[in-house]
């Protein structure tokens, strides 16, 4: 009876603003970011579509990553590099030595100071397995894939093995093998030790681990990821940190009562934040003083989508935060700006979130990157950070 009468109210009064309990509040406004195009030069090399995967920047200089691929599957590693803030790019070289790392596609870059590693993978031999190569920079500049043995990155026990990322204390790649979530830990940019039996990173009787990103907040290492508890029922979002990558330790996250998981995390000034799904919405946690919190929840997941659902990329300057995510049926962009609730970014291109389309974000020095693969063409926009 009350609803009704509110709703003869409106009618009566329909010149003015009236609000009943059916209607739904405002969303966020969306984030306006001037995009500028960025033109890529062709990699030297066979011809084919330029594929684009992840963007860094060190020491005033942008290293961005990918590859080249044929219109047979077939594919060359590529890079870039920028001295001007990104706004124009020059072809890295490359001088692979191993079969597999010729043909290989670049996903992920870290720098530190003037050091810079690359990862990347091709698919293949007699299991289709990836094959990981890791790239260092000799003194002429140019990359080259570093020697290591199979068992290394693959073997029996091989699962994933994720993105590679530079600290004070040399480098680190955060992945999974058969006994749950592992790293590789380098103090220079080329002799990776696998670290895949510390008790605090592997599973154990209460939870099977996952790991799925990590950085270093200038203290130590953390990463962050998820585990499967209850013989295979829910999943919660977990985190560990280390001082050296050798040693680990878990830290208590909390969680709801369903689905969660920590997928990007980056350094804040104010301690590490980290983003994931929670429940239908994507969701932040933040780590201040040593302990995580839950924090603010943002969009929804589309109940039809079937594809990745998931952060894709974090970008941090200051608190603030920009953060590519998929809804399972298509990418795109949120921001957390001072006080502000999280909002959704306007985009030049938005790809679905099919195999091989990629939607991420880079950001530093007041400035923000767009990566983005349609499957067709790898394409980059740049812009200034949003005030």
């Amino acid at each position: 009876m009350r609803a009704l009468t509110a709703l003869a109210v409106c009618a009566a009064l329909a010149a003015a603003s009236c609000t009943t309990a059916y209607d739904e509040p405002p969303g966020p406004e969306t984030v306006e970011l001037a995009w500028a195009y960025v033109d890529l030069p062709q990699p030297p090399g066979p011809a084919g579509r330029v594929a684009v995967r992840e963007a860094v920047s060190c020491a005033d200089t942008w290293w961005l990553v990918g590859g080249v691929l044929g219109a047979d599957g077939e594919g060359f590693p590529a890079g870039w590099r920028s001295d001007d803030g990104g706004v124009t790019w020059t072809s890295v070289r490359f001088a692979a030595r191993e079969y597999w790392a010729e043909r290989a596609l670049l996903a992920s870059v870290a720098c530190h100071g003037d050091r810079v590693v690359m990862v990347g993978a091709k698919s293949g031999g007699a299991h289709g397995n990836p094959r990981v190569s890791t790239w260092r920079q000799r003194a002429d500049g140019v990359f080259v894939d570093v020697s290591a043995p199979f068992p290394l990155y693959g073997g029996p026990s091989a699962v994933s093995v994720g993105r590679v990322e530079g600290g004070p204390s040399g480098w680190l790649i955060s992945g999974n093998r058969t006994a749950g979530a592992a790293v590789w830990v380098a103090a220079n940019d080329h002799d990776f030790v696998l670290v895949d039996d510390d008790p605090a990173l592997v599973r154990d009787e209460e939870v099977d681990t996952l790991a799925i990103d990590h950085v270093h907040d200038g203290t130590g290492w953390t990463v962050v990821g998820s585990g499967q508890v209850d013989d295979g029922g829910q999943v919660v979002p977990m985190a560990w940190s280390s001082v050296n990558g050798m040693t680990w330790e878990r830290q208590e996250v909390p969680a709801d009562e369903g689905f969660g998981d920590l997928e990007r995390v980056a350094a804040t000034d104010d301690g590490v934040l980290a983003l994931g799904l929670r429940g239908d919405a994507f969701g932040a946690w933040r780590r201040t003083d040593g302990t995580w919190r839950l924090g603010e929840e943002f969009g929804a997941v589309d109940p039809d989508g079937y594809a990745f659902r998931g952060a894709s990329g974090l970008a941090t300057d200051g608190d603030d935060a920009i953060a590519a995510v998929s809804d399972g049926s298509s990418y795109g962009l949120w921001a957390k700006l001072g006080p502000a609730a999280w909002a959704p970014v306007d985009v030049p291109v938005a790809p679905d979130a099919g195999g091989g389309q990629v939607l991420t974000v880079a950001g530093a020095d007041g400035t923000v990157l767009l990566l983005a693969d349609d499957g067709q063409t790898g394409r980059l926009w740049r812009a200034e950070w949003p005030e």
